[in-house]
């Protein structure tokens, strides 16, 4: 899935548009709102292939999970932000303890 930041929302949501690409062929295209945030690998965090997180519509059941096929990577690009070593920000935030 890719998206596009257009501009923010009211509630300074991400509001854009994205494309969803199945083997690098583009499926399907439309608005999108995001809420940024950070991520984390602890607890549910950033899940591929299950997810016990709220349904995202009625067509879908929680807990979720991927059957019938392979995933053979995974990218996730955080744009034209700064990139953040999570486990070194983890590190020195526990060294100060």
């Amino acid at each position: 899935m890719e998206f596009n930041k257009e501009k923010a929302g009211e509630h300074n949501e991400s509001i854009g548009t994205m494309q969803l690409y199945i083997n690098d062929k583009a499926v399907a295209k439309g608005t999108m709102k995001a809420q940024v945030g950070k991520f984390t690998l602890v607890g549910d965090g950033l899940c591929v292939g299950y997810d016990s997180g709220d349904p995202v519509s009625k067509q879908y059941k929680s807990p979720g999970e991927f059957k019938g096929g392979t995933i053979h990577f995974v990218t996730v690009s955080t744009g034209k932000e700064k990139y953040s070593d999570l486990q070194k920000d983890a590190a020195r935030a526990f060294s100060k303890e």
